[in-house]
């Protein structure tokens, strides 16, 4: 999970979760990615769907951040050996797309200026 700090980098320490609306955010880059979505009429929903994927000889399960047209978007800053296992292991039928952090900088940028650098004070501890 990731979080963004006001001068652009990214730390997966102090990261704030919280509600946005009826949306479960597990970091302020998935409020960004809700909050673009949701105001440019982009049709997404929460994923619950779990994958398996092998890290260090263990099995793990794996749940992608959501689903857009039939698509598996993952919120990544970075690249990571687990993350590579989990695109590795993740059904070829299937459609997976890793956002990292340039793919995240459309959200970020948007909310940051729409709603300040302290964007992610918009999450709530309850759902609206």
């Amino acid at each position: 999970m990731t979080h963004f700090r006001p001068n652009g980098t990214i730390s997966n320490k102090g990261f704030k979760r919280g509600w946005y609306k009826e949306y479960w955010c597990d970091s302020s880059w998935e409020l960004a990615f809700i909050i673009y979505n949701l105001e440019h009429n982009i049709k997404f929903e929460r994923n619950e769907k779990g994958f398996n994927y092998i890290l260090a000889n263990k099995e793990k399960r794996f749940y992608p951040d959501f689903i857009i047209n039939d698509e598996f978007i993952e919120i990544k800053g970075y690249k990571s050996e687990m993350t590579d296992a989990k695109i590795k292991s993740f059904p070829k039928e299937l459609k997976l797309k890793v956002l990292y952090k340039d793919d995240m900088q459309l959200y970020l940028n948007y909310v940051i200026e729409k709603y300040g650098q302290d964007f992610w004070k918009l999450l709530s501890n309850k759902k609206s």
